[in-house]
């Protein structure tokens, strides 16, 4: 029997679209396709889709430009219309767990349960004094059926609908493994949410999404300088070295800091939270991965206020590349914001 092909990983954010498309070979995974194609201003605002051309007229070009013959796609959702708690149930099998869960999930989720769609993951499976714990993931049906409906629009058929904060998980397995008997955090800042998951060895021990990422920064310059958006992302990136106004520089790179004190401070709050609320609460060290992780202030920010080592993570790691057929000065500098992408590309259709 033929074995599955993996689902193309295709990441809907608010600022991009990010592609990407692995295949097994012989030595492994290889990386077959990537590209990132920048979305105008609020066509996807806050993780709803606003404009529905736009985001199926990208889609389509990127399938066309790279090739790509796989119509399969994996598809990430964050924010606002995603609920992930770990909750504590009496043991039960997993057939009992399926009866009861969407009972269990309506005192858990502040949507009703009619408008959302469930799934549960059991944490531990051996029991403690007759109790398990469980991972309860809920995400809005009309957020899902807006993502599916503008990729099918693309002609693309939608096979997997995951959740951005398991993605990067699973990127980051993929690449390092999880460190035994070590509690890490995970942190992927995007355009405009940043998801947190602290993982105790191995298992996901707390998560939360914040509303706030990368674009922060972008809305701030434009504020304070009276620039366009675009020109406020141009000056975000140092100018690509094409700005001569040091003065100007200076003036982004103070507003740089005190966004990234911004960011961290939420961060923080959320870090503070699970370590009042956990056992295993001495973070070692975090990852961090998204567009807002290439923002050299916002590490330094992290590392001085957490007081542990901050790492930005290349999703691309583990995977064979082909030199001859990617930029691979290109590939490494734009890295960090592939990292959802990466992690829908490792599923498949009908995997668990």
């Amino acid at each position: 029997m033929r074995r599955k092909k993996n689902a193309v990983g295709l990441d809907i954010g608010s600022s991009s679209i990010k592609v990407v498309q692995l295949k097994e070979g012989a030595n492994g995974l290889e990386l077959a396709s990537f590209d990132v194609v920048q979305l105008p201003q609020e066509v996807v605002v806050d993780g709803v889709l606003i404009n529905f051309k736009v985001v199926s007229d990208a889609i389509r070009e990127i399938w066309r430009s790279q090739k790509i013959r796989n119509k399969e796609v994996a598809l990430g959702v964050s924010g606002h219309a995603v609920i992930i708690k770990k909750i504590t149930l009496p043991q039960m099998t997993r057939e009992e767990l399926a009866e009861q869960i969407q009972w269990e999930a309506e005192q858990y989720i502040p949507f009703d349960i009619k408008d959302v769609n469930v799934d549960v993951q059991v944490l531990n499976e051996q029991s403690t004094q007759g109790q398990m714990d469980v991972l309860l993931v809920a995400a809005k049906k009309d957020v899902i059926n807006d993502y599916t409906s503008v990729t099918v629009e693309a002609g693309l058929k939608p096979v997997v609908v995951d959740v951005d904060t398991f993605c990067v998980q699973n990127m980051f397995e993929l690449c390092h493994g999880f460190p035994p008997n070590e509690t890490i955090a995970l942190i992927n800042v995007g355009a405009t949410v940043m998801n947190i998951n602290v993982i105790s060895d191995g298992v996901t021990s707390f998560t939360r999404d914040i509303n706030m990422g990368g674009m922060t920064l972008t809305e701030e310059i434009q504020k304070q300088l009276g620039v366009s958006f675009e020109e406020a992302e141009h000056y975000k990136t140092g100018g690509d070295g094409t700005l001569s106004n040091s003065s100007l520089l200076q003036e982004v790179a103070q507003m740089a800091e005190r966004v990234s004190e911004s960011l961290v401070t939420e961060i923080q709050r959320s870090i503070d939270f699970f370590a009042a609320t956990s056992v295993n609460a001495d973070i070692s060290r975090v990852y961090l991965s998204g567009g807002g992780s290439q923002l050299v202030t916002l590490v330094n920010a992290l590392e001085r206020r957490l007081e542990v080592p901050v790492q930005v993570v290349n999703p691309f790691k583990s995977l064979k590349i082909d030199e001859t057929k990617f930029d691979m000065k290109w590939l490494n500098q734009v890295a960090p914001i592939a990292g959802v992408a990466v992690g829908l590309g490792l599923r498949k259709r009908n995997d668990a």
